[in-house]
């Protein structure tokens, strides 16, 4: 498998519907976690310490960028407006480097 980096872009003013919508967003993630594919996941706020968010930045273990696309097409956060879209760019881990991936290149 490869990682992918998904970025969620929110809509302004999206914090209620974020609130609305987070635990379904949330268990999504946690599966990606229980299957030992989710590498780090969180917001992106427009200012730390501050409530607003622009976004989301997902780092994940898929089969292809197509797998990839598919999961960020059924995220919850997509379907009921908090995002306007999600861009899908493969990612290589470099540092720190992986301990149990075979497949990414680590730091020289």
């Amino acid at each position: 498998m490869s990682l992918f980096a998904i970025i969620g872009h929110d809509v302004a003013n999206s914090s209620a519907q974020r609130q609305i919508t987070r635990t379904e967003h949330i268990e999504r993630l946690k599966l990606l976690n229980q299957q030992g594919r989710l590498i780090i996941a969180g917001p992106t706020p427009i200012e730390h310490g501050k409530n607003d968010m622009s976004g989301s930045l997902i780092i994940a273990d898929f089969d292809s960028i197509d797998a990839a696309q598919a999961w960020a097409n059924d995220e919850p956060y997509l379907r009921d407006g908090v995002y306007s879209h999600v861009d899908i760019k493969p990612f290589v881990q470099a540092l720190p480097a992986p301990t149990d991936r075979t497949d990414q290149v680590a730091a020289s």
